[in-house]
């Protein structure tokens, strides 16, 4: 082949066949060892999982179970939320809400639970099931302050859950929202109906003085509403002439310029 026997042709096939041939059994290796990674995960190589997460199947809330749930909650709201006594709330706990405390720790410092003075009306009681799962539940519960305390009411979330003995334990508490106006004591309600009830039957001045008040500050009011209404004609309608007469003065300046300037040509013709 003519192609070969040239010096210069020799060395140009072996500038490109070296290339080629290193390239290509790197190319196949790669492909070959590689575990390419997810599309949607731009972290890396795909991983096994060693476990999914599987949503609970719904059950009902028998009222057997409602029965022992108010119980519970009942003896959490006491001595949890009310803080009466902290130590029996370890046990009417559940074990999220316990993680990182031991029975000592939990008696003797602070427990992860916001303090409210909850009344005894309605105590354990919910406003509504959020979720019933077997041996879970989500309650809203709906609590009263006690008097003179300065809360309002307050709905809390709350999670339920049964253990492998059976007994019902608040895993989750955390209030979210408060109601109404606050408990105040009963001096204070009624100094304040006292005060109001004063501020009714308080002496209310003669007609005449009534009649002599308002012709005194009517009228200044009256012409200074008179000062404003003509005031406000007159930004409209001086806005409306300019928009007229800058527009004439630009055409009338235009006119008077042309109007000489042919004048002047045809004095220069002349």
């Amino acid at each position: 082949m003519r192609i070969l026997r040239s010096p210069r042709w020799r060395r140009r096939l072996v500038k490109i066949t070296v290339p080629i041939v290193i390239a290509v059994p790197l190319i196949v290796l790669g492909i070959h060892y590689s575990n390419p990674g997810n599309p949607g995960n731009a972290t890396g190589p795909n991983v096994a999982e060693t476990g999914y997460y599987t949503v609970p199947k719904k059950a009902p809330f028998t009222a057997a179970e409602q029965r022992a749930v108010h119980r519970t909650l009942k003896r959490f709201i006491i001595s949890a939320v009310a803080r009466h006594d902290v130590p029996l709330s370890w046990d009417v706990s559940g074990p999220d809400l316990r993680q990182g405390y031991t029975r000592k720790q939990w008696t003797a410092t602070g427990i992860p639970v916001v303090p409210y003075p909850a009344a005894k009306h309605g105590l354990g009681q919910w406003d509504y099931v959020e979720y019933s799962f077997k041996n879970d539940v989500g309650l809203e519960v709906f609590l009263f302050p006690q008097p003179g305390s300065g809360y309002s009411a307050m709905t809390a979330d709350a999670e339920v859950v049964k253990g492998h003995d059976g007994k019902w334990r608040v895993n989750y508490w955390m209030p979210k929202k408060f109601h109404g106006p606050p408990a105040i004591a009963a001096a204070t309600k009624r100094r304040v109906h006292r005060a109001i009830a004063h501020t009714r039957h308080r002496k209310r001045p003669s007609h005449a003085t009534q009649t002599h008040t308002t012709t005194a500050v009517a009228q200044p009011a009256t012409l200074e509403q008179h000062r404003q209404s003509r005031l406000w004609w007159a930004v409209p309608l001086g806005v409306l002439g300019l928009l007229i007469i800058v527009p004439a003065g630009v055409a009338t300046t235009i006119w008077v310029r042309n109007r000489r300037a042919e004048r002047e040509y045809l004095r220069s013709r002349a």
